[in-house]
């Protein structure tokens, strides 16, 4: 198949899609705004000279003339408020698009602009995919037709993202790891003030912060304030063995996202046995019930998250019975290959529909 997707080349989940179906023997081109190199895959630059939203309408011919030369068998286009609206301005067929998160959460509450962006992509589209569950009501309230809207998880590699081969390290200090960006969005500084918190009442921790961000500086400093910084570790971005093998390290991994679609981040830390402490929103009550495999405090309340972690850092047995419970959800929910063979089913759905008299 000849897969043409128009999307962030420069964005992780772009690149596992177009590397997943690459290496399945697929023809597989990326039409993005921004320049990345995905090897084995032809990435072809998108034109917006600098204009934002309105440089999308000046990006739709460009499109157009890339697709007549590829003549993809799909196109499947990600985030809706950008590469949706384009390659369904751009008349594309047959056409997949998917919502990734705040491009329905987020911004067509905020934004007239943005709700119609997401109203053309959703109105053009064969099928729409979400990333996660709470989202398709969202999609059907913003014009999608429900039998078109279809759940297909972003999975994890189950192999690699596995439990360590030894027991880890026994409490204390209890070992904390969040893999979430330094963004606002994930309100990082709400898990450094909670370590504080933690570290005050005499709780002995080590802190790994995987990612990047433009808050990164503000969080170092936020750290050393705390006077966290010979516990705190900023590993900025890592290679997938060295993040399991964190994860494999860590007993207790934090999401302080106040917003989430489909995190990949807490899909990894499940696959990997670490006990989940994360906000209370619908992207993660899909995957943890309170007290049961996980533990969830309302977003932006750091007293609760310290408790949250002292809970979890004192309950051995939790711990180890969340370990269980959550990596057989993500072998049967969120594993990698099933994520791409359901793919290929609705790129199969696609194409028939288009064929259809």
């Amino acid at each position: 198949m000849r897969i043409l997707f128009v999307a962030d080349a420069a964005s992780v989940h772009t690149q596992r899609w177009a590397t997943g179906f690459c290496q399945q023997g697929d023809e597989v081109h990326v039409a993005s705004f921004r320049p990345a190199q995905i090897p084995g895959v032809a990435v072809h630059p998108l034109p917006t000279f600098g204009l934002g939203k309105l440089g999308y309408l000046l990006a739709v011919p460009v499109l157009q003339r890339l697709a007549s030369r590829l003549q993809p068998d799909v196109v499947h286009a990600q985030y809706l408020t950008s590469y949706g609206f384009v390659a369904a301005a751009a008349r594309l067929r047959p056409l997949v698009v998917t919502a990734w998160g705040s491009d329905v959460l987020v911004s067509p509450q905020a934004s007239v602009l943005a709700r119609w962006l997401v109203g053309v992509a959703l109105r053009k589209a064969d099928v729409v995919t979400t990333v996660a569950a709470h989202m398709k009501a969202a999609l059907v309230d913003l014009g999608a037709p429900s039998s078109r809207v279809v759940v297909v998880h972003s999975g994890v590699d189950v192999a690699l993202f596995a439990p360590p081969a030894f027991a880890r390290a026994a409490v204390p200090p209890v070992h904390i790891i969040s893999t979430r960006n330094f963004e606002p969005v994930y309100s990082m500084h709400t898990l450094i003030e909670a370590a504080k918190s933690l570290a005050a009442n005499g709780q002995r921790l080590q802190l790994d912060l995987v990612g990047a961000g433009p808050l990164r500086a503000g969080l170092q400093a936020q750290a050393q304030a705390a006077g966290l910084q010979p516990v705190t570790h900023f590993h900025g971005h890592v290679s997938h063995p060295t993040l399991a093998a964190l994860l494999g390290q860590a007993h207790v991994f934090v999401s302080t996202a106040v917003s989430d679609g489909n995190s990949v981040s807490l899909y990894e830390a499940l696959a990997c046995g670490c006990f989940p402490v994360a906000t209370d929103i619908s992207a993660n009550r899909e995957w943890i019930e309170h007290g049961h495999n996980g533990l969830l405090f309302p977003c932006g309340d750091s007293a609760a998250l310290a408790d949250c972690i002292e809970r979890a850092a004192a309950d051995a047995a939790l711990r180890e019975s969340a370990a269980r419970i959550n990596r057989a959800a993500i072998e049967q929910r969120a594993n990698w290959q099933h994520s791409l063979r359901h793919m290929r089913e609705i790129y199969d759905r696609a194409l028939l529909m288009h064929r259809a008299p």
